[in-house]
């Protein structure tokens, strides 16, 4: 070969190289980094005297404790409530990871909530053919909601959109969206408690069941932690078929096949002595067609914890409540 052929190849070698990097440059997944939110009495133990336990089985331990949890998130004058989650999504061979990033505060008048799942490793929304769809799936959607008590409507704004701050915390441009109007929300303490009932199943005793997959079996167990105190941990599956009579039609919404389905869900839950929610972790597994296409399996994870302290309830100066809590 002439030394100018040679040349000629080297050319077209370097060339291919470079386009292969720049290929796999543009197709790289878009990864953020998510700092922890800012409270300064998260996990802390609030005042008040221990709790009975009844029940003989350890189901019914776990349901009773459960319920007066749930009550005590609607009888608190104040909480804030934080789940740090992430959201999976196998989909034609490709694995996706959302944040879902949700906060709740409650004041005895006021009432703040606020989700935002947003882009941590997703192939599916980098791709040119799946793009769109995967956004008009709702995959992305932010949401955030304001109330004052006695009020005879509350707010609510959502978009399909958003993006990470230089803080790397995930946030909107609310000034950009429609603030609509929807039902009271109750946070009475005569009222219903379904509205902090942060597991989005059923829960009743004959519900509990053994982790068919055998990570979690049914347990309760008391805990003495010389530095936080004493408090019960609970792990525990819940019938999937059971317990997402309501919970299986917000899947089926939310990828577009009604036969999308629940075959998996497992607990493991701290509950302070004096009967609060310390923790709380709770995966959900479920399969549908993704895209109305393809064969696909989820899993939605999720991890609160709770300061019920008036100091970190203060909505008025919460970032995210800018805008939706004004001239209400």
């Amino acid at each position: 070969m002439s030394k100018k052929g040679k040349i000629l190849v080297i050319v077209l070698v370097v060339v291919l190289i470079l386009s292969l990097c720049l290929l796999v440059a543009c197709n790289k997944s878009k990864t953020v980094e998510k700092s922890a939110r800012d409270f300064v009495s998260m996990d802390k133990r609030p005042e008040g005297a221990p709790v009975a336990i009844t029940g003989t089985t350890d189901e019914e331990k776990i349901y009773n404790l459960y319920m007066i949890a749930l009550n005590n998130l609607r009888d608190t004058p104040y909480l804030a409530a934080y789940n740090e989650g992430f959201f999976e999504n196998e989909t034609a061979g490709m694995t996706n990871y959302l944040y879902d990033d949700h906060v709740i505060l409650k004041t005895p008048t006021e009432y703040f909530y606020c989700n935002y799942r947003s882009i941590k490793d997703c192939p599916i929304a980098d791709s040119a053919i799946f793009a769109d769809m995967f956004k008009e799936m709702g995959a992305i959607l932010s949401l955030r909601q304001y109330y004052q008590k006695d009020k005879g409507f509350a707010r609510q704004q959502k978009i399909n959109d958003n993006y990470m701050t230089e803080d790397n915390l995930p946030t909107v441009n609310w000034d950009a969206v429609e603030i609509t109007t929807i039902d009271p929300i109750i946070f009475n303490a005569a009222d219903a408690p379904a509205l902090f009932n942060i597991n989005e199943h059923e829960m009743a005793v004959d519900f509990i069941v053994e982790d068919w997959a055998h990570e979690f079996d049914v347990s309760f167990e008391e805990v003495d932690d010389p530095e936080d105190g004493k408090y019960y941990r609970m792990t525990f599956a819940l019938d999937p078929v059971k317990a997402t009579t309501k919970s299986s039609e917000n899947i089926k919404e939310q990828t577009g096949d009604p036969g999308t389905s629940y075959y998996r869900i497992v607990y493991e839950i701290t509950i302070w002595d004096n009967g609060y929610f310390r923790t709380y972790n709770n995966d959900s597994y479920f399969s549908g067609k993704a895209l109305g296409l393809f064969g696909a399996d989820y899993k939605n994870e999720y991890h609160w914890h709770f300061s019920y302290d008036e100091q970190d309830c203060n909505i008025s100066a919460y970032v995210d409540a800018k805008g939706i809590a004004e001239d209400y």
